[in-house]
């Protein structure tokens, strides 16, 4: 369900900015120190409250789970599943807790990424995904999503010029490939390199991402489909 959401996510974007939309309206979210990564930067050891709080509840996932580190793998499957509900709210809110338990756990700067790509926010994402991968990011799902943000933060940043763009273009489908070697016959990974494809102009390229998502057994986006046809008509069967 989280791999169709997010490409939904990628479809709505392109058709806002086709409309000729800056971006689509994101899903609102709550606000506080707790709906931002790792808390805004506060230092929490510094407020009294906050310190005893959170050494209580970090001393307790740990006693619950076994340790910090398998809390904050709870904590950040918790956060998927609000993410997957478009509750950005209480997706942040576990991310943050996650991270409170493991600041080194790649997954929590996944899950931040996944909060800002759904806000529209691509080179906020970028920055978490950095995060993720300096981490050791090994999931080939969000290896794929560490992809696709590579390539909308490169379309949507003005500021780059067209030398940065083609690094990051090949910093996406660097981390595609990463995400295909280790898992080969995942339909996601290669039905989100063809939107990468797509938005980047490259629509033979796309269309050829489409014939291995089908050749796994996706089915691509109707409405993906429709819009790679208006820019390149579908090459037939060999």
């Amino acid at each position: 369900m989280m791999m169709r959401k997010l490409i939904v996510s990628f479809l709505l974007l392109i058709v806002a900015i086709v409309a000729g939309c800056a971006t689509s309206s994101p899903m609102p979210r709550g606000n506080g120190i707790d709906q931002e990564p790792m808390y805004g930067g506060m230092d929490r050891q510094s407020v009294p409250e906050l310190k005893v709080g959170d050494e209580q509840f970090v001393s307790g996932v740990a006693k619950e789970f076994g340790s910090q580190e398998k809390g904050s793998e709870a904590f950040v499957e918790q956060g998927i599943r609000y993410y997957r509900q478009d509750n950005y709210t209480m997706a942040m809110k576990r991310f943050n807790q996650a991270w409170l338990l493991n600041p080194r756990n790649p997954d929590v700067f996944w899950g931040f990424s996944l909060v800002y790509h759904d806000e529209n926010k691509n080179c906020e994402a970028k920055s978490m995904i950095d995060r993720a991968v300096d981490l050791n990011l090994s999931k080939p799902i969000a290896l794929a999503d560490a992809g696709r943000i590579y390539t909308l933060c490169a379309v949507s940043d003005n500021a780059l010029d067209s030398t940065a763009k083609a690094q990051y273009y090949a910093k996406s489908d660097s981390f595609y490939k990463r995400a295909s070697a280790v898992s080969p016959n995942n339909d996601y990974i290669f039905g989100s390199w063809a939107t990468a494809h797509y938005w980047r102009g490259e629509y033979a390229q796309a269309w050829e991402k489409v014939a291995v998502q089908r050749s796994l057994g996706g089915t691509p986006p109707g409405q993906f489909i429709n819009m790679l046809r208006q820019k390149m008509p579908e090459p037939m069967a060999k």
